[in-house]
């Protein structure tokens, strides 16, 4: 018998329940194993109909054939042929947005990493190095990033460091650290800039998850979480200060 919270589970990934349920989700996410696997499934299928999208397109000869074919008629086909192709073109749109289900408000990265980190909160193993230390989190990544960050000092502060991973956006390695405040989790995702690449800046901040995005030493830095704009301000203050140059 399916858990009567699987209804939601595609809304989640997706982003789209209202603040106050996604929280809701959220917590029973840590208690549910069947909902967490349907969570983590299905934003896999996301990631993999992303980067399909991004690897195919048409090749050039086919929209040239297209248009010579086009340019070529010269009858006017009949009613029949213009309402198949109009629902064909209907079908496609509502295989794209079913597809695409990630609203298109946000950025794809910032979209794909707030996947990232509902897998997070949906895993039994959520971090590959646990430790609240920062200076046992921070040397473990040594050798496996081509770069290096610091970590802030927490002692005095409500946040708790939980652990780290490696993670990858598109094919470029990167860090997730992964805090805790008040029941709450937040990643801080870390990657290094190429030449003047800038964090990628948010188009709208009406989310059921909290993003913060930022640039600084080399670095670009994103942060998501559930946890109040206050708290999610304030932690990514602390890092950007501690990674100040």
């Amino acid at each position: 018998m399916k858990c009567e919270w699987r209804q939601d589970v595609s809304l989640y990934v997706d982003d789209e329940l209202e603040p106050a349920r996604q929280q809701e989700v959220a917590a029973h996410l840590r208690r549910c194993a069947e909902c967490a696997a349907a969570v983590m499934e299905h934003t896999e299928l996301k990631k993999a109909v992303r980067i399909a999208g991004r690897q195919f397109s048409a090749p050039p000869e086919l929209h040239a054939g297209i248009g010579e074919s086009l340019r070529s008629a010269d009858v006017r086909p009949p009613l029949w042929r213009w309402s198949f192709v109009v629902l064909s073109i209907v079908a496609v749109a509502v295989l794209g947005f079913v597809l695409f289900s990630i609203p298109r408000r946000i950025n794809p990265e910032i979209a794909e990493l707030v996947d990232q980190h509902i897998t997070t909160l949906a895993s039994a193993s959520p971090v590959d190095v646990v430790s609240s230390d920062r200076h046992t989190v921070k040397p473990w990544f040594q050798g496996k990033l081509p770069f290096s960050f610091n970590l802030p000092e927490l002692t005095n502060s409500r946040f708790t460091l939980a652990g780290g991973k490696v993670v990858y956006l598109g094919q470029t390695p990167g860090a997730e650290l992964l805090y805790e405040v008040s029941k709450h989790k937040i990643s801080i995702f870390v990657f290094q800039a190429r030449g003047n690449e800038r964090a990628a800046s948010l188009s709208n901040h009406n989310l059921a998850f909290t993003v913060n995005a930022w640039s600084q030493g080399g670095l670009r830095c994103y942060l998501v979480t559930d946890a109040s704009k206050e708290d999610a301000s304030q932690l990514a203050s602390m890092f950007q200060a501690a990674n100040r140059i």
